[in-house]
């Protein structure tokens, strides 16, 4: 009788012992898509990149993709203008919506590269900057949707077929992505 009176009550305590766990560690890293439009001749971007959170919320990440790929200069060239960043993220991470969204600020470094980076016939590079934020969606524990917009801004001079008399270029990037982790 005392076995079975003990089976029982073990029966209950095992649910009991099973709620108490804890609940998901935070993701370590993540992984996105992204395609979209951008302004001033820079439509459309697309491209891919990661990043891996060191700290509560902090991440460090890097992408490259294109700008300007569909659109043209004053000869009929390709607009297409190659954009690498290495990022700093802060990601908000709020308990009352249990980790299905993800707001973010993010900034950095940004090199251009490409046909419009380029002085008569040789390769060149353009320093620049990056700043913006948007959210990541998930849907399911490990895949979402990215939205976010971003700011890329640098003193040198790419587009100069399109813009000849501009010294310094700017665009925003409107951009829509697919995120896992």
């Amino acid at each position: 009788m005392k076995k079975l009176i003990g089976t029982i009550a073990l029966l209950f305590l095992i649910p009991t012992l099973a709620l108490a766990q804890n609940a998901d560690p935070p993701p370590r890293w993540q992984g996105y898509g992204y395609f979209g439009a951008g302004t001033h001749s820079m439509r459309p971007t697309a491209g891919f990149g990661g990043e891996v959170y060191v700290a509560k919320g902090l991440g460090l990440g890097a992408e490259v993709g294109a700008a300007g790929w569909s659109t043209t200069d004053n000869w009929g060239d390709s607009n297409i203008t190659g954009v690498g960043s290495a990022d700093v993220s802060y990601h908000f991470f709020p308990k009352k919506i249990r980790g299905n969204a993800a707001p973010f600020v993010t900034g950095g470094y940004t090199l251009f590269f490409g046909h419009n980076v380029v002085e008569k016939g040789k390769d060149v590079t353009s320093n620049g900057f990056n700043v913006g934020g948007g959210v990541d969606v998930y849907a399911t524990k490990h895949l979402g949707v990215r939205l976010d917009i971003r700011y890329y801004g640098h003193g040198g001079r790419i587009l100069r077929f399109t813009y000849p008399d501009l010294d310094q270029f700017s665009f925003v990037a409107f951009r829509i992505g697919v995120t896992f982790r």
